[in-house]
Parts: structure tokens; sequence; C-alpha cells
């Protein structure tokens, strides 16, 4: 396999990522602590990422590097159920979290699903009433 051909596999599979998970290219370049361009040239093969790159991405995407780097498969992205893509959304913002951030937005959600759970508990007939 020759260099060009290896990035342009591994552009494609980064582009299949970035838009199965709703990821405009400028909200990856966020991520990634690049540029727009220079993203934009990776997907297209014409630059390759750099191991820290790699490593960032597979963070981001939530799969080995390997992954990455891998021929990208007939199925390569299918139509997404918007859940999700939402989670995937999810991910990829919160890759860069610290710890601390990470431990407020877990006590966050644990909130929400708390409201919710009492919220489908008020809903609910009691035992005694059937």
């Amino acid at each position: 396999m020759t260099k060009e051909t290896l990035r342009q596999m591994m552009g494609e599979n980064i582009r299949n990522e970035r838009l199965a998970r709703n990821l405009s290219i400028e909200e990856l370049a966020d991520l990634l602590e690049l540029t727009a361009g220079f993203v934009g040239l990776i997907e297209r093969g014409r630059r390759g990422a750099t191991a820290y790159t790699l490593y960032k991405l597979s963070e981001i995407f939530e799969k080995p590097i390997d992954g990455i780097l891998k021929p990208p498969s007939e199925e390569a992205v299918g139509p997404e159920t918007e859940s999700h893509g939402k989670r995937a959304k999810i991910s990829s913002l919160i890759a860069g979290f610290n710890d601390a951030e990470l431990d407020f937005l877990i006590s966050l959600i644990k909130s929400v699903q708390a409201l919710r759970n009492d919220k489908i508990s008020s809903a609910l007939p009691d035992e005694d009433d059937g």
C-alpha cells in the first residue's frame, strides 16, 4: 500500500466517522485543535495525521486507531438513528473534558434521571389501587 493510498483511506474513514456523528468539519477541527482547512486536507487524503491527532481521533470516535486506518467497509456510513447520532455527538463534545468537568456532567445527568424517574413514578397507579 502506498502512502497516498493510506492517507486517502484514512481520510475517508475520518470523514465517514465525522458525518456519522453529525459533526461539522469546524467542530471536529476544534476538538482536534486544528484548523478546519487542515482537517479538510486530511479528509481528502492530501495530508497525513500525526500520531497525536490519530490518538485524539480514536478518543473522539471511541474506536481504536487501527479502525481509523483500516479500509472503509462497504457499509461504512449507513443511515444513523437520530438517537445514536446525538449520543455520538455528546461523546465527541466531552472528549476533552477534565475529571472535574466530567464529574459535574455525571451529577447533572443523574439529576435529570432522578427528575424523570420521579415523573414516571408519580404517573403510575399505586399497587393498592388495583
